[in-house]
């Protein structure tokens, strides 16, 4: 009898176009399967790129960045514009020179296993493209027709923003960080920075702005469904002020937590006014009202 009534089971599950807990199970270990299959691959395939992604990161301890070249370029404005400033700030005394600096090790092995943790991150983005198609074609199967189309642009946009911001923070936040860091430097403190900190703290703000450029993207989104309006996201203004400076906060020098709390509240108002252009749109004659886009269930 117990046997007759899971096959019932199982056929008004099918029938409903379900998936029976068994074949959902076999579905999701595939997919797993197939996403470490593709991390191993895209791992090898980008293993001779961390060399250049490890050297990009160490550019600022090796040559001068736009930070030298933009502070050199400020200080003749002002001296033009203020001299008085210029004078008073003692912004006319000799820069230091700039002195080239190398990354230490005091582990065994400590350089390798760095690149593999690189390698295994550009692997990940590089895969990151077919991790998400994966993970669509698992959760497809019980979506509606409407969140499906709000879904798919997600994933689309979402790993291309990501990306965008880690570039961001390597190529304009990372060289600022660097040198203000290196600026410390005097003839009784001398750095003596360390490979396996020195990449982490690279790593950990890549993921940071990688997060931060997703904001835009999850406003939209919310908005189109009808869930996030404008006017929420205007009155809790200074409540994200505050949370983006706490987040900054968690990094030690404030410059650092300087560059991280104006992108991250940046990228708050561009979510603002996404969500206001959306609603605007949301409201035209023809363009369908209704809120809950998510919310109702299609007969389709």
């Amino acid at each position: 009898m117990g046997v007759k009534k899971i096959e019932k089971k199982e056929e008004s599950v099918k029938a409903e176009g379900r998936m029976p807990f068994l074949e959902h199970f076999s579905e999701l270990r595939k997919r797993i399967i197939y996403v470490f299959i593709a991390l191993v691959l895209s791992m090898g395939f980008m293993w001779h790129l961390s060399y250049k992604a490890i050297n990009t990161i160490e550019t600022p301890l090796e040559k001068p960045t736009y930070i030298t070249y933009f502070s050199g370029y400020a200080k003749n404005v002002i001296k033009e514009k203020a001299p008085s400033v210029y004078y008073a700030f003692g912004l006319d005394k000799t820069p230091k020179k700039f002195t080239k600096h190398i990354l230490h090790y005091s582990k065994p092995l400590e350089p390798f296993f760095m690149q593999v943790k690189v390698s295994l991150i550009l692997g990940f983005m590089l895969a990151l493209p077919f991790i998400l198609f994966q993970f669509w074609q698992f959760i497809k199967p019980g979506l509606l027709k409407k969140e499906r189309i709000y879904l798919l642009p997600f994933l689309f946009f979402g790993t291309l923003f990501f990306i965008a911001g880690v570039i961001f923070m390597i190529f304009y936040i990372w060289p600022a960080v660097i040198n203000f860091s290196l600026s410390y430097q005097s003839p009784n403190l001398s750095p003596l920075i360390n490979l396996t900190h020195y990449i982490n703290f690279a790593l950990r703000l890549g993921l940071i702005f990688g997060l931060i450029f997703e904001m835009p993207l999850i406003s939209s989104i919310f908005s189109f469904a009808g869930i996030l309006k404008p006017g929420f996201l205007k009155k809790y203004r200074k409540y994200a002020l505050l949370v983006s400076l706490i987040i900054a906060a968690f990094h030690a020098d404030i410059v650092t937590m300087f560059f991280i709390a104006v992108p991250l509240y940046s990228m708050y108002e561009i979510s603002i006014l996404i969500s206001s252009i959306i609603w605007k749109f949301k409201k035209r004659p023809g363009q369908g009202s209704n809120p809950g886009a998510l919310s109702g269930r299609d007969s389709n």
